[in-house]
């Protein structure tokens, strides 16, 4: 199973497009696992061993510092996370996966 982590600054709405996330690969049969933390818990280690790192909007500012840390690091889309639209998040994070393999 592949695991996705979600970041965002506290974890609440990274939470929220977790729960929408899951139900569209469930849907969909995707093989993903969503997970969801905060920009403090990924950096103390949560982002490991992801096999895929989406990070929110807010904190891409970040970025260039969780890509240190994890090379498959990807900035979600505004209109993606802004609607918490977990469909779209499961087949953008599912494109991201193939064009890195």
């Amino acid at each position: 199973m592949t695991r996705v982590l979600i970041i965002c600054g506290s974890g609440i709405s990274s939470e929220l497009l977790r729960d929408s996330a899951e139900r569209s690969s469930e849907a969909y049969h995707a093989p993903i696992t969503f997970e969801a933390a905060s920009y403090s818990s990924a950096m103390e280690g949560a982002m490991t061993d992801a096999d895929l790192v989406l990070v929110a909007p807010q904190v891409t500012y970040k970025y260039d510092q969780l890509k240190q840390l994890n090379s498959r690091v990807e900035k979600i889309p505004d209109d993606v996370y802004g609607w918490l639209n977990g469909e779209n998040l499961m087949k953008f994070a599912l494109s991201e996966l193939a064009s890195n393999e």
